[in-house]
């Protein structure tokens, strides 16, 4: 007997629409130091050249964005941002060559994270293929990422 999850609509015989998900990020002794959150962020302070105006683009709190790059700066170790404070000409953020380096390699290690793990998703349950979709072209993608 199958049973109906309440709100999940009708019984499924397959696994039809369903995708793998994850989350990553980098974390340094436990704690999350770098995701796609921060990652978002300078790219907005980078647009912008306001940590203000990214932060407020994003629905959070200026002071909320500065803890978060703070934390991750004396986790990694180098600066994410230079900042110039208000004044005549107003104040601005620069999102360091480090912080730029940082988040594109991020941004390349999530894509290919997606693609191998659909790649994995495709292999364990293939027995299910024709519930999948094209799982082909994300396994010909993922194939490319590892040089195959």
């Amino acid at each position: 007997m199958t049973e109906i999850v309440s709100g999940a609509g009708r019984p499924r015989a397959g696994l039809g629409g369903i995708r793998p998900a994850h989350r990553i990020w980098l974390e340094d002794e436990g704690l999350p130091v770098f995701g796609v959150g921060i990652s978002e962020l300078l790219k907005r302070v980078e647009a912008t050249g306001s940590l203000r105006c990214a932060a407020s683009d994003m629905g959070m709190a200026y002071s909320k964005a500065w803890q978060i790059v703070r934390r991750a700066e004396d986790h990694l170790g180098f600066k994410l941002m230079t900042r110039r404070t208000g004044g005549r000409g107003g104040g601005c953020s620069i999102v360091s060559e480090d912080g730029i380096r940082l988040f594109d390699a991020f941004d390349a290690y999530a894509r290919d994270a997606e693609l191998l793990l659909a790649e994995l998703f495709a292999t364990r349950f293939g027995e299910w293929s024709d519930a999948l979709g094209d799982m082909s072209s994300d396994r010909a993608a993922a194939s490319q990422v590892r040089g195959e």
